[in-house]
């Protein structure tokens, strides 16, 4: 009857007294929700747990986490206000404001909250790290170190924490104490390149070139994916009249971070002065678009204009020039020689006579000369460790994360020009689903089509088109609301025949749309009980099944690194891994059983793949990959994960190639990972 009442509640049927809805249940599937980043939809559950129980301090506390991750910190702020008033004694409740404030810049009350979280959780690495960052961002250096010594002695083996400790010295200006911290850590773990990066900006800063270009070769060795190295490395070159390696090392920059305006600054300087004019010019008109206000770069782009004829173009960076820079006098000397070159000579001898007469008068004009040097610039900021990254996150989710939720376009420019420029993580392509909705992506060659699934989408048991994709998309408001009616309205049919197995299948998918899994394989178990040879069924229950020990298993993790404790109950411990172990193989037996059914059916083999890469059996995963791409040669996702996962073994031929063919079959982020790899 549970599942009645919560049916009734969001289809707004006021059937039951308030005292009936199973708000704990309401909770979790909202939980469910917010894990799985459906935020919108998780909100909602928020929202009617807060109309049952208003003095709840939980659904307020979800409810700002879901707004932190849709961007709305002012309403998160609000919210974690509310869980705190509520109930004062939840930590977790601080953490989300503390995070909330941070991201508003509101930092002494962020270090304030942070602080408070530690009263109650004084070992919690996620609070001491943003803390440190907050006091940071308040010029609270001391306060800062304070925190990183702290969290040194709690984790000794996490050497990241080194470069954090070094790079807060060199902050506080002690040179000195940085180098011997970036030595220390770069002893600790020598396969990091952020150690060598370090150093050896430290020793540029230092005009120690000959040592800052070793470690910077080191770093990239290491292949280290941070623009900044190989710009700084660059301009070395650059001061060795290695001009070819320094043009490879801006070329380099620029396919990991194409919006690196000193990576195109820096690259223009140098084809200037190799003669390279109109790549030169292309290059410092990017610098200028991505940023307008970078006068070195439009002073040198002028006199380009001005060596290739575009005069016209000259006078009006020149133009712009003089009104930040009144007395510039090499401006005047180039708009003379574009008048001149336009063949106004009267123009051109006003231009030179206003630089005469600044030149002579310098002495009595208020203002001192304007001089622009346009030279090489350093990257003089460090990459970001991981650690430090962990201050952008909360929790499992990143907040600016929002490619997922976002509908892409056919002309969207991330799949056009040079793709293989586009930075990629490494991840493996996520299991393939049943569902009503998906993204669309004319790009890939996948056979999403099989007799199966198209011969029961005809049978019309279901009022909805079921598709299979690995690309699903959260729902609107207004699906959510549907899909609620709808769970109603089958429900109602199966109090009239409980018998149906595809009555059962149905409200399984409309209960996994509003996240609701426990419902779910509660459906799926029902209706394989009265069909042994439902294929689809037995597919759909292993992949919800997974996202259930997934959730299950982060949510395990998460509590165990907010608290710092872990489980120091081995006994518990083992009987939380033989739970895991357990639950993993009751979802590899329905895979199993879908290929006895359907042998053919290649979205088995492949899910079931992924599962034993996360089991550390890549060798068997493998197989699986090529079981999948035998049934469909043009199996792009398959070709890509088996890809990454034979790189990751030291096959990186055989890795290649797949990400090659995934690449040809519309994986376009195949072609980054080819890049970097074969580097």
């Amino acid at each position: 009857m549970k599942k009645i009442f919560l049916i009734a509640f969001f289809a707004g049927f006021q059937i039951f007294s308030f005292a009936q809805w199973n708000t704990d249940r309401i909770l979790t599937i909202g939980r469910n929700a917010l894990y799985f980043e459906d935020y919108v939809l998780s909100i909602q559950y928020f929202n009617q747990v807060i109309k049952i129980k208003p003095y709840l301090a939980e659904p307020y506390m979800y409810r700002a986490i879901a707004k932190i991750q849709l961007g709305d910190f002012q309403g998160a702020e609000l919210d974690a206000n509310e869980a705190i008033e509520r109930n004062p004694f939840v930590p977790q409740a601080y953490y989300v404001r503390g995070f909330a404030l941070r991201k508003l810049d509101k930092y002494t009350g962020a270090a304030s909250d942070f602080s408070k979280a530690l009263e109650f959780s004084p070992n919690n690495f996620n609070l001491l790290m943003n803390r440190m960052d907050v006091l940071e961002k308040m010029e609270d250096y001391k306060g800062a170190m304070k925190d990183l010594e702290e969290y040194m002695k709690m984790s000794p083996k996490t050497y990241g924490l080194y470069y954090e400790k070094g790079r807060l010295l060199l902050t506080m200006k002690d040179t000195l104490g940085a180098e011997s911290t970036f030595n220390q850590f770069i002893q600790m773990d020598s396969t990091n390149s952020l150690g060598w990066s370090a150093r050896a900006l430290l020793r540029m800063q230092k005009n120690d070139n000959d040592g800052a270009y070793k470690d910077y070769s080191k770093a990239i060795k290491l292949n280290s994916s941070y623009s900044g190295d190989y710009i700084n490395r660059g301009i070395i070159n650059v001061q060795k009249k290695n001009f070819r390696q320094a043009l490879s090392d801006y070329d380099y920059a620029i396919k990991l971070d194409n919006k690196n305006d000193l990576a195109y600054y820096n690259r223009g300087l140098l084809r200037a002065n190799l003669g390279d004019n109109n790549n030169a010019l292309s290059d410092l008109s990017m610098v200028l678009e991505i940023d307008s206000n970078n006068i070195e770069a439009r002073y040198r782009r002028a006199m380009l204009e001005n060596t290739l004829g575009q005069y016209r173009f000259a006078m009006k960076d020149y133009n712009i020039i003089l009104k930040k820079h009144n007395y510039f006098i090499p401006a005047y000397l180039g708009l003379a020689e574009a008048e001149e070159g336009l063949g106004n000579k009267r123009e051109a001898f006003r231009y030179r006579q206003l630089a005469n007469n600044i030149e002579k008068n310098k002495d009595n004009l208020k203002q001192k000369k304007d001089k622009l040097v346009a030279e090489n610039k350093i990257v003089s900021d460090a990459p970001k460790s991981n650690s430090s990254r962990k201050t952008e996150m909360f929790n499992r989710f990143i907040t600016q994360n929002i490619e997922d939720n976002q509908t892409e376009s056919k002309y969207n420019d991330t799949k056009r020009g040079n793709v293989q420029d586009k930075f990629t993580d490494v991840i493996n392509e996520r299991n393939f689903a049943l569902t009503y909705y998906a993204k669309n992506d004319e790009f890939r060659r996948t056979n999403l089509y099989h007799p199966i699934l198209d011969q029961y989408n005809k049978s019309k048991l279901i009022s909805s088109v079921l598709k299979i994709t690995n690309n699903e998309i959260p729902l609107t408001s207004e699906l959510v609301n549907r899909h609620f009616e709808t769970i109603n309205t089958i429900s109602v049919k199966i109090q009239n025949d409980n018998t149906n197995a595809d009555l059962y299948f149905y409200r399984a998918l409309e209960f996994a749309l509003v996240q609701d899994f426990n419902s779910s394989v509660d459906d799926l178990n029902k209706a394989l009980s009265l069909r042994s040879d439902f294929t689809l069924a037995y597919f759909f229950r292993a992949n919800i099944r997974y996202k259930l020990v997934d959730y299950i298993k982060s949510s395990a993790d998460e509590n165990a690194m907010n608290t710092n404790e872990g489980i120091t109950d081995k006994s518990k411990f083992i009987s939380a891994d033989k739970q895991y172990k357990f639950d993993v193989e009751l979802i590899m037996r329905d895979y199993d059983k879908v290929i006895e059914l359907q042998p053919d059916f290649g979205f088995a083999y492949f899910n079931k793949a992924n599962i034993l890469c996360t089991q550390n059996d890549f060798r068997t995963a493998i197989s699986y990959y090529t079981k999948a791409i035998e049934i469909d040669v043009d199996f792009a996702e398959a070709y890509f994960n088996r890809g990454l996962t034979n790189v990751f073994i030291g096959e990186d031929a055989k890795g290649t190639a797949d990400l090659g063919k995934a690449g040809e079959l519309g994986i376009y982020q195949s072609y980054n990972l080819i890049q970097r790899f074969g580097k």
